[in-house]
């Protein structure tokens, strides 16, 4: 979605149904125009499965999607604070973007006190390799995260 406002946390959910609506109508016109034969002249067979594919992993984006929002709610129950969505790493020196992580503690999830931290869900390699570099402990899911939490954030606050 387009809309900026959707873009903030506090609208995640908002974004996603929008998201949702945008992904079916694409789904319903592509799947239309197989039906009826229209698939644009230079439009070659490799090309209309390659947009099937991106519908099937337009599906497990949004699986991501809501795993990254029960993070941020889960996290907020915790009285920790809010990450950033779609936080872009960047390099200091050259202003070259380096990395965009799912969700980013740039300062910590104890501000001031431990090291930024990042949820990398189905991230490449160099991805976690440039977290690594930047000084972020980073997890591969929002259980890993969850658990870190659990067991040394909150244990280190009295919480747990």
């Amino acid at each position: 979605p387009m809309d900026r406002a959707l873009w903030k946390v506090a609208n995640y959910r908002e974004f996603l149904a929008a998201r949702r609506e945008l992904l079916a109508q694409a789904a319903n016109q592509f799947l239309s125009s197989l039906l009826h034969g229209e698939l644009p002249e230079k439009e070659q067979p490799k090309d209309a499965i390659a947009r099937v594919v991106d519908v099937v992993q337009a599906v497990a984006v949004e699986d991501e999607e809501e795993q990254i929002l029960d993070c941020i709610e889960w996290v907020a129950k915790q009285g920790l604070p809010e990450p950033e969505l779609m936080y872009e790493l960047v390099d200091e020196a050259t202003g070259d973007q380096l990395a965009v992580f799912d969700i980013a503690w740039p300062r910590g999830l104890q501000i001031g006190y431990s090291q930024p931290a990042a949820v990398l869900i189905g991230e490449l390699q160099e991805t976690e390799e440039v977290a690594n570099a930047a000084g972020f402990r980073f997890f591969r899911s929002v259980d890993d995260l969850k658990a870190y939490v659990v067991e040394e954030i909150l244990v280190s606050e009295g919480v747990a």
